[in-house]
């Protein structure tokens, strides 16, 4: 496959990577200790999944630090932040097979194979608004809506960068 470099940097960028490295430069949280359970997991294959759990361990250190919540508060904050990662990283999934699937067709692509692509563009992102919707509605009813607000408001700074991290590297369809 002649984008296979590029599909493995968007796969590591779509789970995180490139968020929680803008996050940062912007908030102080570093990713050494991602890179260095990647690293420390390479004997048993599992690079990528090790990567990924060490960049959520990351990112939920970044929203708690920019949330500022006090310990009763931050409990009940995490018990929502649970299930909507959990949430979040199956819907991820989603998008690195759509990403996957451009990248193995690039060079073909069908006008139908572009159609289906971007319909399950369209569609994942559907389904994201609605995952942040319901993610900030139970964080609003965990907590306040204050508080709520300002996670919806990180997640989306987080997500936006991901989402232009991938876009700058992803090819554009040919004409």
């Amino acid at each position: 496959m002649k984008f296979k470099k590029l599909a493995i940097v968007l796969a590591v960028a779509s789970l995180g990577f490139c968020a929680v490295a803008q996050a940062e430069k912007v908030g102080g949280l570093s990713t050494e200790p991602a890179l260095e359970t990647a690293t420390a997991a390479a004997p048993n294959g599992n690079e990528l999944q090790m990567f990924r759990f060490a960049l959520e361990m990351d990112k939920e250190a970044f929203v708690k630090r920019a949330l500022k919540l006090d310990p009763t508060e931050e409990k009940k904050f995490l018990d929502v932040y649970y299930v909507f990662n959990a949430k979040l990283k199956a819907l991820n999934d989603k998008r690195l097979a759509i990403i996957a699937d451009y990248l193995s067709n690039v060079d073909n692509l069908t006008e139908a194979k572009a159609g289906e692509l971007a319909k399950r563009t369209i569609e994942f992102r559907k389904q994201r608004i609605a995952l942040d919707a319901n993610y900030y509605a139970a964080v609003a009813k965990a907590t306040t809506k204050s508080i709520g607000a300002r996670a919806l408001q990180v997640e989306n700074f987080l997500q936006g960068v991901g989402d232009v991290a991938i876009g700058s590297k992803l090819p554009l369809i040919p004409k």
